[in-house]
């Protein structure tokens, strides 16, 4: 106290340069994978990898010129190193019957229907996962333990905001070990829009046997305790709670990652057990059972669980991968998701020793 305030420093703003369109693939589930060349900028007179999102506009024809925000590619980032393309024209506004406004007030805000929901989630099991690469062990764990179960993954801001940038999320839909994908708060492009992530619990539990809840794939991060993507986990787990839900959270393990703060347990689900309100219960992999919690809060509960993701990916034809890394890589990690699912399908709450 008593010092002086520093000046501020506002955002930079977004990057935005005047880009051609070389090629064009239009994808599924509203990607349109571009070639771009870059006409400005540093990385003028350069060709990028660009994206565009269909349900923001009409997807630009080749050779029509674009602007695209190239922050990714020109910071360096990894999930985030491509251009995104902005829409040049839009669709027809509806009329309004109770819809609601995604990004509103800013430059895309689109309209979205309302959304059925159930009156709580007091009979769906809810599974929060810490990271996107935890969908796929997940899912491929429900319908290993509980074929035919309908899926559904509420995703949550704290990673990609477009649900159309994920491969993973595609593919298991394909397979049918995806049912729905609900996009809340500024997120966009899923089956069903939400405004926030207790009315997407609501509507994922409508239509869905067991709710998944994470992020997007490339998580924020800053390296400050409470300044990152993974806490998105501790709305997950608050939201579950307060209607009436009993959440199992998948805790982000490694025994692989070369950063200290993500080896055993991440510092990013230390910060969530720490921030979620009330107790849940968390599955230790059995993979992991040396994995030590006497520093975690006691108001939860850490319980060991065998089951694992070892053997699912040839059993549904799904590859696990995270930041580079397989199964065989760091099987703990994966392990996670799988304990997750089991303990919330096989060990309800109140049955736990």
């Amino acid at each position: 106290m008593g010092g002086s305030i520093p000046p501020f420093v506002g955002p930079a703003g977004p990057v935005l340069r005047v880009a051609r369109v070389l090629a064009s693939r239009p994808g599924t589930g509203g990607l349109v994978a571009l070639e771009l060349e870059v006409l400005d900028g540093p990385l003028r007179e350069t060709k990028a990898v660009g994206v565009f999102y269909s349900h923001l506009g009409a997807a630009p024809r080749v050779g029509q010129r674009v602007v695209a925000n190239t922050v990714g590619l020109e910071m360096g980032l990894g999930t985030g190193g491509v251009a995104v393309v902005l829409p040049a024209s839009g669709g027809e506004a509806p009329d309004n019957r109770d819809h609601f406004v995604k990004l509103p007030y800013s430059p895309l805000q689109f309209p979205a229907p309302p959304l059925e929901q159930a009156g709580d989630l007091s009979e769906t099991p809810v599974v929060v996962l810490p990271l996107h690469s935890h969908l796929a062990p997940a899912c491929c764990a429900v319908a290993d333990l509980r074929p035919g179960s309908r899926v559904s993954f509420l995703w949550q801001e704290g990673g990609a905001l477009a649900v159309p940038l994920s491969e993973v999320a595609r593919d298991l839909k394909e397979k049918a070990l995806l049912h729905m994908v609900v996009s809340a708060g500024a997120c966009f492009g899923g089956d069903v829009e939400a405004p926030n992530a207790y009315a997407g619990l609501l509507a994922a539990a409508a239509v869905s046997d067991v709710v998944l809840a994470g992020i997007g794939p490339g998580v924020v991060g800053t390296g400050a305790p409470y300044a990152h993507g993974g806490m998105s986990a501790a709305t997950a787990l608050n939201a579950a709670a307060a209607l009436a839900g009993d959440a199992v959270l998948a805790p982000r393990i490694s025994g692989a990652d070369p950063r200290d703060r993500h080896r055993g347990i991440s510092h990013h689900t230390r910060a969530v057990l720490q921030a979620a309100l009330g107790g849940c219960r968390v599955a230790i992999p059995g993979s992991d059972r040396d994995l030590s919690t006497p520093d975690l809060p006691a108001r939860h509960t850490y319980l060991p669980v065998s089951y694992g993701a070892s053997g699912l990916e040839a059993r549904f034809g799904v590859t696990f991968e995270s930041m580079g890394r397989s199964y065989k890589d760091d099987a703990v990690f994966f392990d996670a998701a799988a304990a997750a699912v089991w303990l919330a399908l096989k060990e309800p709450a109140g049955d736990a020793e």
